[in-house]
């Protein structure tokens, strides 16, 4: 009877190694560039959106230039409700002041502000799930993103010493903000 357990036992294990080992297996995920599964720009926000190419270059353009820039708009406004957090937490609980606007209530003109000057950084057409796609990387440098934190922290009229800006402005671009952007995704797909 333990020679039987053994036996099935083996030849699962030896199935199991046989499907893990075959090449046929692997995803359409491999072929997809870097820049798409993980849109990266030093010091700043960066987004990748792609639509099914049409074969109409000028309309498909159109479309996944204004999904960027929208999905662009969301991870700002992701980071912006986080250094409203943040501000609350780390500055009006400890001075006990609280005036002046939310950084998200005036946020919104300012992101489509500087939104309209954005141009892509690559646009590439990329096959995924055996379709072609077009492609694009959009993205604030450190620059922009800099100046864009400017424009809120003035436009909100809060009040706070230079250090305190200064954290406010390193989380706000730090990976806490990323990760509540997460958060605030998955709870979209649920």
């Amino acid at each position: 009877m333990l020679l039987k357990y053994k036996l099935i036992g083996l030849s699962t294990l030896f199935l199991l190694s046989a499907c893990a080992s075959d090449p046929a297996q692997e995803t359409s995920v491999g072929d997809i560039p870097s820049w798409i599964l993980n849109p990266q720009v030093e010091e700043g926000i960066a987004v990748a959106e792609c639509v099914l190419f049409s074969g109409n270059m000028s309309i498909d353009k159109q479309q996944v230039l204004a999904i960027a820039r929208t999905s662009l708009a969301q991870r700002i406004e992701t980071r912006v409700s986080a250094m409203d957090k943040i501000y609350r937490e780390k500055i009006e609980v400890k001075t006990g002041v609280q005036s002046g606007s939310t950084f998200s209530s005036v946020s919104k003109l300012i992101t489509e502000q500087v939104l309209v000057g954005t141009t892509p950084l690559k646009m590439d057409i990329t096959k995924i799930a055996g379709k072609d796609n077009l492609c694009v990387l959009m993205a604030m440098g450190q620059e922009s993103t800099k100046a864009l934190f400017e424009s809120l922290v003035t436009k909100a009229d809060r009040p706070m010493s230079a250090d305190q800006e200064d954290v406010l402005y390193q989380e706000f671009k730090a990976q806490r903000a990323n990760d509540e952007l997460n958060l605030e995704l998955e709870k979209l797909h649920k």
